[in-house]
């Protein structure tokens, strides 16, 4: 197939991902239309394709507004968070202390400065935890105010281009919560306990959503190429994560009338953009006790953003396998090696000390300032001949394994 062709038929997948609503975020039909069509064109291509259904939270909202002496303050909902309707004095807390000796009980609670400095971990989230923000969400809940308000700004290296950024993002948090930007916040962090009335229209409720897995081979020796499917609410998600969806679109045709010398999984993920990870976690029970069977987990999120080539970091291989990924990867110019870079599905791999790459963009602070989880992330940001040399370089990497020792 010409490299025109084929650049044509990237283009159209791409666009089409994108074009599912209202946006890719696990639970909602978008999602799942989504997830459908990626297992019908890997099938069409001749793999042996599965889609195992897991639980999780969607959510949706129309917005929020925050009345107080006279003006109305803009407010966006936190993604997964409860609705509210509330009329309550505000409490303005901005440090850790404040949480202490506040009485909080039905009150708006106004967070700010050092208290809304960075995104807290969810409740139970299953990679990490942090004993101060697990102490921020404990006091909060325990008080039970009539709902919690960040004035937060920009946070790209987690939140990306959201402004304000969500301070919590929790579908197990018990109390409604929202976000102010500090241009909006003036009239918040006046005088203290000036009554206001509050609303947050969003519904928070219990869904299903499914991965999408593709295989061909002994699964009991092979290479796992993963990519995430789902967005952020409200973005339509290109470089984030349409592009990596399209490699290996891309990668089950180069390998369809392959024989690989390994077995070989395609992993269509489902949930890194979710508060819970529910697709990752699906998976990983799914392969209990089977991990070793993995020589390689290769992850592919935010690549292809165009002006920048594809930057790729590497955790925990041999020095064969490095040295395959460095011969391989030295034929394609728009690839070069960078920066670790743990915001993905990888990452639990690279931290357990297993063997794994992720291949994004080398422009990554740009990408996460300016795009990231935002309405901006259009199918124009994408360059698709940067996914062609992707997928070409990790069809190579498959079909010339095992490295030589």
């Amino acid at each position: 197939m010409s490299a025109d062709i084929r650049v044509d038929s990237a283009s159209q997948h791409l666009e089409a991902l994108c074009r599912f609503q209202p946006d890719r975020r696990p639970g909602s039909p978008g999602n799942r239309a989504a997830t459908e069509y990626a297992a019908e064109v890997i099938a069409r291509l001749g793999w042996k394709v599965t889609t195992p259904e897991f639980d999780c939270v969607d959510w949706d909202t129309d917005g929020g507004e925050l009345l107080i002496a006279g003006v109305s303050v803009p407010i966006t909902p936190s993604p997964y968070g409860l609705g509210a309707e509330a009329t309550a004095p505000v409490r303005v807390l901005r440090r850790s202390a404040d949480l202490e000796r506040t009485d909080l009980s039905g009150a708006i609670v106004v967070l700010a400065d050092s208290l809304a400095a960075e995104p807290l971990t969810p409740k139970k989230y299953p990679f990490y935890s942090s004993e101060e923000h697990s102490r921020i969400i404990q006091r909060l809940e325990a008080a039970e105010p009539a709902a919690v308000l960040a004035v937060t700004g920009k946070y790209p290296a987690l939140c990306g281009a959201l402004d304000p950024f969500p301070l919590i993002e929790d579908g197990d948090f018990a109390i409604p919560t929202g976000n102010v930007r500090p241009a909006d916040a003036g009239p918040l962090l006046g005088e203290e306990d000036e009554q206001a009335s509050l609303a947050i229209r969003s519904e928070r409720r219990q869904a299903r959503a499914q991965n999408v897995i593709a295989v061909r081979g002994n699964q009991c020796d092979r290479i796992t190429v993963a990519a995430h499917i789902d967005t952020k609410p409200g973005t339509p998600g290109a470089v984030d994560n349409a592009a990596g969806v399209v490699v290996l679109f891309l990668l089950a045709e180069k390998l369809a009338d392959a024989d690989p010398p390994i077995g070989v999984e395609l992993l269509i993920v489902n949930g890194e953009d979710h508060y819970g990870a529910p697709g990752e976690l699906d998976w990983l029970a799914a392969n209990e006790g089977r991990l070793d069977d993995i020589r390689l987990f290769l992850n592919i999120d935010g690549a292809g953003y165009r002006g920048g080539g594809s930057a790729y970091s590497t955790y925990n291989l041999d020095l064969a396998v490095e040295c395959h990924v460095e011969s391989v990867f030295a034929t394609k110019p728009s690839l070069m090696q960078g920066p670790d870079f743990y915001q993905s599905d990888h990452a639990i791999f690279a931290m357990q000390g297993r063997p794994a790459m992720a291949i994004t963009t080398e422009l990554v602070d740009e990408m996460l300032d300016e795009l990231f989880h935002a309405p901006t992330d259009t199918p124009d940001q994408v360059d698709v001949t940067l996914l062609l040399d992707i997928s070409d370089a990790v069809a190579d990497l498959i079909t010339m394994w095992p490295p030589s020792e």
